[in-house]
């Protein structure tokens, strides 16, 4: 049986998602469901009852009581009262291990690197082989893969198409800041995969967005953090990265080596088929990119 932490509330993170983040990979299936819910319902959290919210995750009473003490909170009215004092929900400072405390001092890399690989590993630890190797034969056999990168995700999204278009044909970015996916989402049929890279603060509209491509037959995989909800149950597959980060900044540490492994894995299914595009692209780097080498580095050209 795990032991219930004694530490006071001021000695744990502040924000709820934070305090989840923490425990997320040892908590139980119902646990874990009980904890999505309240996620996805923290800002009306004050209104629901214990029970309603065991209600609606399918759990029992003990279950949620169990979960609240687990949190660090005393009882369920002490820990809405809490939540409700939080402002640093969707913020990037949601991902600090301890909100109530501003960084300050000298920044140590060997911190960061550790917290990184933390988050790698809890994340590696909270997905099933089944689940990589389903996503990798969809990417596989995908007649096309499109990729959407929202906020923070944009860069992440480039990042995979990279590696991707290294070994695969057509593999699409979908458009940042246009407002408008109609066009994209309407090209969609069945053997497509959309992959979704999106952390808090997601558009509005994703689960719409990743609904309609379900529909039109689309695999959809939605890379993202804990606090997905809306946007989680309209995936087909998740992949929730650990994001926590002793900065101001949330660390996509996690994501990116989902990424990369995902681009190797799908590299290793394809076999000489991936090899062969990769030494196309390398040849024709050499004779259309002008980009240095070692022996010309440095030359005008």
């Amino acid at each position: 049986m795990r032991a219930v932490s004694n530490a006071t509330p001021e000695k744990r993170p502040r924000s709820l998602e934070a305090r989840i983040y923490a425990v997320y990979s040892s908590l139980s299936p119902a646990e874990k469901r009980l904890a999505d819910v309240m996620l996805q319902y923290q800002r009306d959290l004050p209104s629901y009852t214990a029970g309603e919210l065991a209600y609606k995750a399918e759990v029992s009473k003990a279950t949620a009581a169990r979960l609240i003490r687990l949190l660090g909170y005393a009882t369920y009215p002490d820990a809405k009262r809490q939540i409700r004092a939080d402002q640093t929900w969707g913020s990037p400072s949601a991902g600090l291990i301890n909100s109530n405390e501003a960084p300050f001092g000298v920044v140590s890399l060997d911190t960061v690197v550790q917290i990184d690989l933390d988050n790698i590993r809890t994340t590696a630890e909270s997905i099933s082989e089944k689940t990589l190797q389903a996503i990798t034969q969809a990417i596989v056999s995908a007649r096309r893969v499109w990729i959407m990168g929202l906020r923070s995700g944009y860069g992440l999204a480039h990042h995979a198409a990279h590696y991707l278009t290294l070994i695969k044909n057509d593999v699409q970015v979908l458009p940042s800041g246009s407002g408008s996916y109609s066009h994209e989402v309407a090209s969609m049929v069945k053997g497509d995969v959309l992959l979704v890279i999106a952390f808090r603060r997601r558009p509005r509209l994703l689960p719409a967005i990743l609904s309609e491509a379900r529909a039109a037959g689309a695999t959809t995989v939605l890379i993202t953090d804990l606090s997905a909800a809306a946007s989680a149950k309209a995936s087909e597959y998740v992949l929730r990265c650990r994001c926590q980060s002793p900065s101001p900044f949330n660390s996509f540490a996690a994501a990116v080596t989902l990424i990369n492994y995902l681009a190797w894995s799908v590299a290793a299914a394809m076999g000489d088929e991936s090899l062969e595009r990769f030494q196309k692209i390398d040849r024709l780097v050499g004779a259309l990119d002008n980009v240095s080498t070692p022996q010309n580095e440095g030359r005008s050209k």
